[in-house]
């Protein structure tokens, strides 16, 4: 029987409890997947970058996706509905003091991401003593709430400190033929046959980023500065500076490469139990480049254009300081792939290996960037001085693409790259949410119709979503939504109108009493026009992205977009997560996202979409339909109604 009073949803049966083993059986089986089957929900991703996941039995002091954290926290969002976690770019990140994912490096990956724990094990050959660990790592503490933050410096001092122990010991053991470390050893090799260049180049620069105290490598010596391409050469001299950097800095060095050979075998671990728990792990193929990237393959960039945005920047457009691949080597004159070209394949790859499907970051980069030279930049009175400015989207500037290489980018190596590992050109998240342009909706609207996201934090879903569409309520670039409904626009905003969301969720007319009281107690109650608003997600949407922070209901922000503060990019789940999300559920003023309680609204919300378009089929009068569910979507509503009351109190 429908619940038809909204007095119903405050006065529900208090449990306040984990689910028994039985009931999360029946929890998953019998209320949750029926419930997306009828919805048609295909996709339900957590929005968690990897420094967000939660803390182990001991801090590093950031998260990894790939630790023992990782594999616990996995269970316990497929309990929940989830099927794969979005995460940011995983890169390695060099400075402490700008953390943000969107600055890290293309082919290599983020050593931070490393489980020390495992090198305590004979895996791993036991490099790692458990006394070190236990001595250099902060033990975790039950915290009161339910978000933490990470502490970059400590964990790049730990790192540093641990892997060069776990270095030496490796290297000790082998000289002992100890059989663990050998066979370690032998996938040490693989790695580096695979791996080797890119890894290497990669070490170097952070060599050289610490002789000169900063990435910009255009402050560095010309022989630094060019040093790849004249090794590449076989310039002596080149050859001679190399092995004095390596030479005082063995061990630096080696440890680096080591460290990226760990964290290579832990990804692979994880990938393997992802597989068996048929979770996915969706990477996200930044636009830009780390300045080791650059350093490394200079001669595939524009000389001094930069990437951007024509607009919202602290002095009018947004300076990105992306460097821009060279479109004239992107493509030979034979159509096959130039060195600028053969690396955008390599950058696709790396963000495809070891992940089941990529989140595309500003795609207009990949077809229609706009672009700025950086020597024009001069600010006057605030702003930027657009009459020195030099900046236009690519395809407005003939002499920088005269062949316009960049509109081919998608069909000769995105296109291609996602059939090779699997995937159609619908299945990546497209992230449209750019300034278009005449060329962009050219090739990705009307030449191949890519879907992209809708983001309710301003959209209708009734109006904006696509049938191909992920939708989501905000990004990581937002505040979660219990902080969003506390502003004058979005409370006033057209996305979060009362009438539109009471009327979207309840449309069949013989409710017309329900609506106009769910009206009103969506209006008064902030924490039940959040739920209205998720409900319309599910009740839109086939593929659907939640960030973590809604989801276990913090009233933190992960990064204020567009801004700079010391917590940008730092947030992160406590390691008593699920303590804490039950005991928010259980509480008499809830922000975590009870999921069966918004299945609930959404279902009920197609059942009666679907009612009316049959009375409309059928030319029946909107009096005569009936309020009732058929006995199908009534006992989805009563299966969601029970687990919806057993995690509240």
């Amino acid at each position: 029987m429908f619940v038809d009073s909204v007095k119903s949803y405050k006065n529900l049966a208090s449990f306040g409890r984990r689910l028994t083993k039985q009931e999360e059986i029946d929890y998953k089986q019998n209320a949750l997947k029926p419930a997306f089957d009828y919805l048609g929900t295909e996709e339900v991703a957590m929005i968690i970058h990897g420094t967000s996941y939660p803390e182990n039995t001991i801090d590093i002091g950031v998260g990894s996706p790939y630790g023992e954290a990782a594999a616990k926290l996995i269970p316990f969002e497929i309990l929940h509905g989830f099927n794969s976690n979005q995460l940011g770019p995983v890169g390695v990140i060099r400075d402490a003091q700008n953390v943000s994912p969107y600055k890290s490096t293309v082919s290599t990956r983020n050593y931070l991401f490393i489980d020390f724990n495992k090198l305590a094990t004979d895996e791993y050959a036991n490099i790692l003593p458990k006394d070190v660990v236990d001595s250099v790592f902060i033990k975790t503490k039950i915290s009161d709430k339910n978000y933490a933050y990470s502490n970059f410096p400590e964990a790049f001092a730990n790192y540093d400190y641990c892997i060069k122990i776990a270095n030496r010991n490796f290297k000790n053991k082998l000289k002992e033929n100890d059989p663990n470390a050998l066979r370690l050893n032998e996938e040490f090799e693989a790695f580096k046959t695979s791996k080797g260049k890119t890894v290497y180049q990669d070490a170097m620069f952070n060599l050289l980023s610490k002789i000169y105290h900063t990435q910009d490598f255009s402050k560095w010596s010309e022989l630094d500065k060019n040093l790849i391409s004249l090794l590449e050469q076989n310039d002596e001299e080149a050859k001679a500076r190399y092995k004095k950097v390596i030479g005082r800095s063995k061990e630096d060095f080696d440890s680096y490469i080591f460290g990226q050979f760990i964290l290579d075998k832990q990804i692979n671990e994880n990938t393997s139990f992802r597989k068996n728990n048929d979770f996915k792990y969706i990477s996200d193929l930044l636009v830009g480049f780390a300045p080791s990237d650059e350093w490394a393959n200079q001669g595939l960039f524009l000389k001094n254009y930069r990437m951007g945005c024509p607009n919202g920047g602290e002095y009018g457009p947004q300076l990105w300081d992306i460097p821009v691949l060279d479109p004239n080597k992107l493509f030979n004159d034979d159509g096959s792939l130039g060195e600028a070209g053969k690396y955008l394949k390599k950058k696709v790859e790396a963000s495809l290996d070891d992940f089941d499907n990529i989140r595309i970051d500003h795609v207009l980069g990949l077809i229609d960037p706009y672009i700025y030279d950086k020597n024009s930049v001069k600010i006057s009175n605030g702003k930027i001085d657009l009459s020195q400015f030099r900046a236009n989207n690519i395809s407005n500037m003939p002499e920088i693409d005269p062949k316009g290489n960049y509109k081919l980018i998608l069909e000769k190596i995105i296109f291609p790259e996602l059939k090779s590992h699997g995937l159609g050109k619908d299945d990546p998240v497209w992230e449209d949410l750019c300034t278009d342009t005449p060329v962009f909706n050219q090739i990705y609207h009307n030449k191949y119709n890519l879907s992209g996201i809708t983001q309710l934090e301003y959209m209708r879903a009734e109006i904006s979503q696509g049938p191909g569409d992920w939708g989501l309520v905000g990004s990581h670039d937002s505040d979660p939504a219990n902080l969003m409904i506390k502003k004058d626009w979005v409370r006033s905003g057209d996305a979060w109108n009362i009438f539109y969301l009471a009327g979207f969720l309840n449309s069949n007319p013989a409710r017309a009493k329900y609506r106009d009281e769910f009206c009103r107690q969506i209006d008064n109650d902030d924490s039940m026009r959040v739920k209205a608003k998720f409900a319309e997600l599910f009740a839109s949407c086939r593929k659907v992205q939640i960030s973590f922070a809604d989801f276990f209901g913090i009233n933190k922000t992960y990064n204020k977009g567009g801004s700079e503060n010391d917590t940008n990019w730092k947030l992160r789940l406590n390691n008593d997560y699920e303590d804490t999300y039950y005991k928010n559920l259980a509480s008499e003023h809830p922000t975590a996202l009870n999921v069966p309680e918004i299945l609930k609204m959404a279902v009920q919300a197609k059942a009666d979409m679907q009612a009316v378009k049959a009375a409309q089929a059928a030319n029946t009068p909107s009096e005569n339909i009936s309020p009732n569910n058929d006995e199908y979507v009534q006992t989805i509503i009563d299966n969601l109604d029970k687990y919806e009351k057993i995690l509240k109190e």
